[in-house]
């Protein structure tokens, strides 16, 4: 089966009307190209800043929830990432649509706390972390979703892989520190160790933000190769895929037992 995909990556800032607005015309533009998946990044209508993340928050049936709701006519939308408020707390969370139908929600596990050379950021001191992970049964077959930091973490994948996804969707806002050192290494890690399809959607990069995403969307294919990288600029990344690959890597190099 083959799916285009599409990948949303603009520059997200300190307007939520306006991110809803930039993300609109992506999404817009995706469906012009009959995008059958459509993905947001982290964040999007929040810049990556802890100290706004209370100011953006929002709950489940709220703005954003309802935009995304709107947007997946049709397509596949995963609404990259949002701060949700639940009861107390906030959590970083991906909102996931078929067809104007919530097939599912994915609270990030593991949060951003690192200090190292001009980095210092505590996600931990807003956001509270999720505790479950998140395989969705769409009409294209089985997804897992995880949420940038994450990616660090295999055992996640591992929990995943009982699933048997064909595809794993990452949000993710890495920076100019670690971007260029290990995002593509990390996605095409974990896309050898689940021999799947794996996507990575950013930010644009934006320097007027305390935060400046990395940018370089990406989508990596089963064998580790990467089939289309974004730049730091806004854009849209288009890659069509064929789920048969998958089963065809799985079948010559069998490190898996099932096949999708």
């Amino acid at each position: 089966m083959k799916i285009k995909i599409a990948l949303c990556q603009f520059k997200v800032e300190d307007n939520k009307d306006n991110n809803l607005q930039k993300a609109a015309l992506f999404i817009a533009k995706a469906k012009e190209a009959k995008a059958d998946i459509i993905v947001l990044p982290e964040m999007f209508n929040c810049p990556f800043d802890s100290q706004l993340f209370s100011k953006y928050a929002e709950r489940e049936g709220d703005t954003t929830y309802n935009f995304l709701k709107e947007q997946s006519n049709n397509v596949l939308l995963i609404g990259g990432s949002i701060p949700e408020k639940y009861e107390n707390k906030i959590y970083n969370t991906s909102y996931i649509f078929e067809n104007e139908n919530l097939l599912g929600k994915y609270r990030k596990i593991n949060l951003f706390d690192v200090s190292y050379k001009n980095i210092n950021y505590i996600e931990s001191a807003t956001v509270s972390p999720g505790t479950k992970h998140m395989v969705i049964d769409s009409k294209f077959g089985k997804i897992g979703i995880a949420i940038c930091f994450d990616i660090r973490f295999p055992g996640i994948f591992t929990a995943m892989e009982q699933d048997n996804p064909f595809l794993y969707v990452i949000p993710a806002a890495f920076n100019h520190l670690s971007g260029p050192a290990h995002f593509k290494l990390l996605g095409r890690s974990r896309a050898l160790d689940t021999q799947s399809y794996l996507v990575l959607c950013s930010p644009a990069s934006n320097t007027n933000t305390s935060y400046d995403p990395y940018g370089h969307s990406m989508i990596i294919d089963p064998w580790g190769e990467v089939l289309n990288e974004l730049d730091s600029d806004e854009g849209i990344g288009i890659q069509i895929i064929d789920t048969d690959f998958v089963n065809e890597i799985r079948a010559k190099l069998p490190i898996k037992k099932k096949l999708i």
